[in-house]
């Protein structure tokens, strides 16, 4: 083994048993940012495979006993992905092929970062920012080999498998950094400077954007679950290890929850994270704060809170009003207009399916809401609880008029008696409107049409 190699591991193990995360960090290099990388691809140039073994590499390791057999593993994996950028073999093939190494690499890793000792402690917890750069390192690298893979979908290196591959690694990451700490250990030890729950952030953050991109929704709730589960309690970490968190991880782990509550269509979840994730952005991130405005206007809104124009305008979200004038003024033939022709759009931030799930039968409530209101504006002395529904069958026949919807022609009382009874379900407040239903003949009905004009317009 040259002089070179010797020397970085020797190196490597120094800066491994200081102990100190921005040393380890700064003793490994991953990509051609590092300033020893291009000389370590030189030297391994020249190096075949076989030379590079733990054995050869053992006797340059200082580090404690019990650790250096794994940390000699370690280095020889880290060996062994850089010699792939020592070769001229074709890009597609050494992306592979660095891919496939590079996963070697964190798998060892997982091995010394879930090392524990004779307290049941892991005695690596300043692995840390290593473990969070070489997981976001994965992730690059996996997206680019399973761009080029040519391999058919069953070979272990297909496009799916490598997407996998990356997924299950990184989870065992989590899964080290999640493990339960009983109170005695974890109140003795927060005033330590790594402790290995400390990521347990930034990795499901990982982890959502993965599981987003491939729309695994089960694996995102469970996810979710495994923070709401964390013994001591989220709250209790975030409370005790407040200087060794980012803020921002922390936003962006409410943010995604609350994202997934979107998507699931648990509106009440996704504005009690998605509110906590407003409330921890810092304020110079306008990007960020865009992002979470774009899931939590529609939440809102489908729980009776219209966003101002001032807000909107400060966001460039000007696009929403059309949407909003739909919504509140109860005309459902624009707001399916206003969802249809700005699909894409809403599809791509995943708010089109609780808006098209959710929002059109809360656009027919303000559509009755304005019926009911001047109904009893011309009949004051009418019984408050005794609205006839031939008036809300008017109410959207006119919504309806000169557009190309199915109701046209087609609307009947029985179809109003079905829409109030969903209403029943989600809004309280309608209950009333809906508790009595007056079974009126039909040709009652045009005679209030002109009533419905000022209101519809």
């Amino acid at each position: 083994m040259s002089n070179t190699i010797a020397q970085w591991a020797a190196h490597a193990s120094q800066s491994f048993s200081s102990a100190q995360g921005p040393a380890v960090v700064a003793s490994i290099p991953l990509n051609d940012r590092h300033s020893a990388y291009h000389t370590l691809v030189q030297a391994l140039s020249s190096v075949s495979d076989t030379a590079i073994s733990t054995t050869s590499v053992l006797s340059y390791v200082s580090v404690r006993n019990e650790t250096k057999d794994i940390f000699a593993s370690f280095l020889v994996a880290i060996l062994k992905y850089l010699q792939v950028f020592s070769n001229s073999s074709p890009d597609a093939e050494r992306a592979i092929e660095a891919f496939r190494r590079l996963n070697a690499v964190q798998i060892e890793a997982n091995r010394l970062y879930g090392m524990t000792g004779s307290d049941g402690g892991f005695i690596h917890a300043f692995m840390n920012p290593f473990m969070v750069m070489l997981c976001r390192h994965l992730i690059r690298t996996a997206k680019t080999a399973a761009a080029v893979s040519p391999h058919p979908p069953r070979s272990n290196l297909s496009s799916r498998s490598i997407r996998d591959t990356t997924r299950q690694t990184i989870e065992k990451t989590f899964q080290i950094s999640s493990s339960v700490v009983s109170e005695g250990d974890w109140a003795a030890s927060t005033s330590h400077q790594y402790l290995v729950g400390d990521i347990v952030w930034p990795l499901a953050n990982m982890l959502w954007r993965i599981y987003a991109e491939r729309k695994l929704h089960t694996q995102a709730s469970g996810l979710a679950k495994t923070l709401g589960s964390l013994t001591p309690p989220e709250n209790k970490r975030v409370s005790s290890r407040a200087m060794s968190l980012h803020q921002t991880d922390l936003c962006e782990s409410y943010y995604w929850r609350g994202k997934l509550g979107v998507v699931l269509l648990d509106m009440r979840n996704a504005k009690f994270w998605l509110d906590k994730a407003w409330q921890m952005c810092p304020s110079d991130c306008h990007q960020q704060q865009r992002a979470i405005l774009i899931r939590l206007l529609p939440v809102n809104l489908l729980l009776g809170y219209s966003p101002t124009m001032t807000l909107l305008q400060r966001y460039k979200l000007g696009d929403f009003m059309p949407l909003l004038r739909a919504f509140q003024s109860g005309n459902v033939v624009a707001f399916r207009r206003e969802l249809l022709n700005c699909r894409d759009w809403y599809r791509h931030r995943s708010i089109w399916l609780i808006l098209y799930e959710r929002g059109e039968i809360l656009v027919w409530r303000n559509l009755f809401r304005r019926a009911l209101r001047l109904y009893y504006n011309l009949n004051p002395e009418s019984p408050k609880n005794r609205c006839p529904t031939w008036v809300f069958l008017a109410a959207s026949q006119r919504a309806f008029e000169g557009s190309n919807e199915v109701e046209v022609g087609n609307l009947a009382i029985e179809d109003i008696i079905c829409v109030m009874s969903s209403l029943i379900d989600q809004v309280s407040r309608m209950s009333c409107m809906a508790a009595y239903f007056a079974d009126i003949p039909a040709h009652r009905v045009s005679s209030w049409d002109i009533y419905l004009i000022p209101m519809l317009n």
